[in-house]
């Protein structure tokens, strides 16, 4: 098929209503939000359409649908860019997020707006399927994934949990659940799910030190708990409320900061930045900020937050 061509930017520089609040404990004087004078030093520059591998980008192609790609840049005498495509039945989300998955990529597709037209995400199409390409000639690497009629992924990635990935799966009367996938002999399985929330209410799940974690109802109550594997179940530990790690129609599902000893993640309203550390401590991060939160990005043990007044601050964790 023929596909548009891809304006790309160089590969160095992508690559290169609450309940009561928890009790905080007192944040140290040293632990502050600190505003970035020069903001073109901020990790917020790329593409979240493309996705960095072995010295080459996973890109998405636009020809009436969405469709994986790999571009490299060779040299000269090697023929210059060299794109591979996908297989045209492969057909993603609109706002897909691609995810490497060792040496695989993993893609939501099949994209459906009428089995659960709730929108939390900025629009009601959601995927029916997981893809799993091989990064580098992006054929299957492993059966595609697909929902029951009644169920789709309401998110436009996934989480990936050690050997396994997380996704969240809304439908069938319900509401989102959190459900564990692994990968056997080259078929895609629920290992374990959480009890659904009711129907119209999402949760956006997130891994830190190898614990699994979820926001649930981020825009109403903000409930944040820990997920423990029990047999088939996912068992949920609440730490908290008012924590908000999604913003209503924002296409960024989780927006939470995962640092290598702690992760910083936003009250709702977006303006107070929390930090939970792995015994389940909760403090709050000084000052309150002047915008909202729109992004988050972490660079070598530093948490960046981008707000809606286009100022840049960072909290970089306490040194061991």
């Amino acid at each position: 098929m023929n596909f548009k061509k891809l304006t790309l930017l160089p590969l160095l520089l992508i690559l290169n209503a609450c309940r009561a609040e928890p009790n905080f404990a007192q944040t140290p004087h040293e632990n502050k939000l600190l505003k970035i004078v020069h903001t073109e030093q901020s990790p917020f520059n790329g593409n979240t359409d493309f996705l960095p591998h072995s010295g080459c980008l996973i890109a998405i192609q636009q020809n009436g649908h969405f469709y994986p790609a790999r571009i490299c840049e060779m040299g000269e005498n090697e023929g210059g860019t060299q794109t591979v495509a996908a297989a045209e039945d492969i057909v993603l989300l609109p706002d897909r997020r691609p995810i490497a998955f060792g040496n695989n990529i993993l893609l939501l597709g099949d994209p459906d707006s009428e089995t659960y037209p709730h929108g939390v995400l900025g629009d009601a199409i959601e995927a029916k399927t997981l893809y799993t390409l091989d990064a580098k000639t992006l054929k299957p690497a492993a059966a595609a994934f697909r929902l029951p009629e009644n169920l789709v992924f309401e998110n436009n990635t996934v989480t990936l949990w050690g050997d396994k990935v997380v996704a969240v799966i809304s439908g069938g009367g319900a509401g989102a659940r959190v459900a564990v996938l692994a990968l056997t002999n080259g078929h895609w399985q629920i290992q374990a799910e959480s009890a659904p929330l009711p129907t119209n209410r999402w949760q956006s799940p997130f891994v830190f030190q190898n614990q699994l974690y979820a926001v649930q109802m981020p825009h109403l109550r903000g409930r944040l708990v820990r997920y423990e594997m029990q047999g088939k179940r996912l068992i949920e530990q609440e730490l908290g409320d008012s924590f908000s790690n999604h913003a209503i129609g924002s296409r960024d599902t989780q927006i939470a900061a995962v640092l290598p000893d702690y992760v910083v993640i936003p009250q709702m309203g977006y303006r107070r930045l929390v930090t939970l550390d792995s015994s389940g401590s909760l403090k709050r991060l000084e000052p309150e900020l002047p915008a909202p939160v729109v992004r988050s990005a972490v660079q070598d043990g530093v948490s960046y937050w981008l707000l809606s007044d286009g100022s840049v601050w960072a909290w970089a964790q306490p040194e061991r």
